[in-house]
C-alpha cells in the first residue's frame, strides 16, 4: 500500500505540472471540430464524463487507448445520442484481443502480452439550418453541418503495473465546404491495489494533430490533456474523477460514481451520477453539467442510459447497446 501511494502521488504531482505549463493559456473558441469533446458511451455520460481511468472496453478507443489492454473478450458497441434542436450523435466501437485475432489459445499467451486493437467511427448531424448572407437575410437555401471521425487504436501492458497505447484518427466536418485532417491519442495508466481496492492513474492527451482549413481559416483541433483516476472500494461501487486541460479553454473537473448489482441469474443493473465541470460557469441552468444513468446487464448484452439537462437549450438523452463475446 505504501508503494501505491508513492507512485500515484509521484505520477500525480507530474502530470499536475505538465498541465500546468502546457494548458495555462483561455483560447476560448479559437478550436474546430468540436465534436470531438462531445464524449463517447451512455455509462461515462451518466457518471460525468469521468471514463479515461475507468474505460476498460471498446469505448476505450475514444477514452483512453491503454484501457485496452485490460480486454480479454470481443466487444462490439453503438450509442445515440439525441441533443437539443435537431442534433444527434452517434459513436460505433469494435475491439478484440490481438491474440485472438491471431487465432492463439488464450492459454498459449500471457494474460494481454499482445494487447489489443480497436476501431471506432464518431457521428454528428446538427439538423438543417436555413442559409443567409452577410446581412442576415435568408437566402433561400439550405444546408447541414455534419462531422465525422474514424479511429484506429491499440493498447497494451508494458510490465504488470503499466498500461499503454495509441490511436490515430481522421477528422473532417461539412458546414458547406468541407475540411479534414488526422490527429492522434496517447495514454497511458499505472494500476495499484492499495488495501485490496482495485486503484488506476491515468494521464491521456488528446487530438494531437493538424489544423481544420475552410477557405482562409485555419483552426487546430481541441488537444486536451487528462489526469484521471479511478477507484472500486467494493465490489459493486466505482469510484472516478478526471482533471481535463483543454488547449481552448480553462481547466475543468469530473466527478464519477457507479453502483452495479446482479438481480438475477445473468441479470445485472447499475445506476450512476456524475458531474462535468467544463459548463460549470455557463448560465445554462444550475443542473447544467449533472449526468444520471442506468444500465441493465442480460447475459452478455448490456443496455445503459444517461441523461444530462442543458437548461434553457434542453435535455440529452444517450443509449448503448454493446456485446462481447
Amino acid at each position: 500500500m505504501r508503494r501505491a501511494f508513492i507512485l500515484t502521488a509521484a505520477f500525480w504531482l507530474a502530470c499536475a505540472g505538465s498541465a500546468g505549463a502546457a494548458f495555462n493559456n483561455n483560447d476560448a473558441g479559437t478550436s474546430a471540430a468540436q465534436f470531438l469533446k462531445l464524449g463517447a458511451d451512455a455509462r461515462a455520460a451518466g457518471m460525468g464524463q469521468a471514463a479515461r481511468a475507468l474505460c476498460e472496453d471498446a469505448n476505450a478507443v475514444y477514452w483512453n487507448p491503454a484501457g485496452l489492454a485490460a480486454l480479454s473478450y470481443r466487444h462490439a458497441t453503438i450509442t445515440h445520442a439525441a441533443y437539443y434542436q435537431s442534433t444527434f450523435y452517434d459513436f460505433l466501437a469494435y475491439a478484440q484481443p490481438i491474440d485472438s485475432i491471431l487465432g492463439r489459445n488464450r492459454r498459449e499467451l500471457q494474460t494481454n502480452q499482445l494487447g489489443a486493437v480497436g476501431v471506432g467511427v464518431l457521428y454528428l448531424n446538427s439538423g438543417q439550418l436555413q442559409e443567409v448572407d452577410n446581412t442576415g437575410a435568408a437566402t433561400g437555401e439550405r444546408f447541414t453541418p455534419q462531422d465525422f471521425a474514424a479511429m484506429v487504436a491499440w493498447g497494451g501492458a508494458l510490465t504488470r503495473d503499466i498500461d499503454a497505447g495509441v490511436g490515430v484518427k481522421y477528422v473532417s466536418s461539412r458546414i458547406k465546404d468541407v475540411a479534414s485532417t488526422g490527429a492522434v491519442d496517447f495514454g497511458v495508466r499505472l494500476r495499484e491495489f492499495p488495501g485490496g481496492m482495485p486503484y488506476t492513474a491515468a494521464l491521456s492527451l488528446h487530438n494531437l494533430g493538424g489544423r481544420m482549413k475552410f477557405q482562409q481559416q485555419s483552426d487546430p483541433l481541441p488537444l486536451q490533456l487528462a489526469v484521471s483516476q479511478s477507484l472500486r472500494p467494493t465490489r459493486n461501487i466505482s469510484l472516478s474523477m478526471d482533471v481535463v486541460a483543454p488547449r481552448d479553454n480553462r481547466v475543468y473537473p469530473a466527478f464519477g460514481a457507479e453502483f452495479r448489482s446482479a438481480v438475477g441469474p445473468n441479470l445485472s443493473a447499475a445506476v450512476r451520477v456524475g458531474y462535468e465541470g467544463r459548463t460549470m460557469s455557463s448560465d445554462l441552468s444550475s443542473l447544467s453539467g449533472l449526468g444520471l444513468g442506468a444500465g441493465l446487464g442480460v447475459a452478455r448484452f448490456s443496455l445503459d442510459y444517461a441523461w444530462m439537462p442543458y437548461g434553457l437549450l434542453g435535455d440529452a438523452h444517450r443509449f448503448t447497446l454493446s456485446y462481447r463475446f
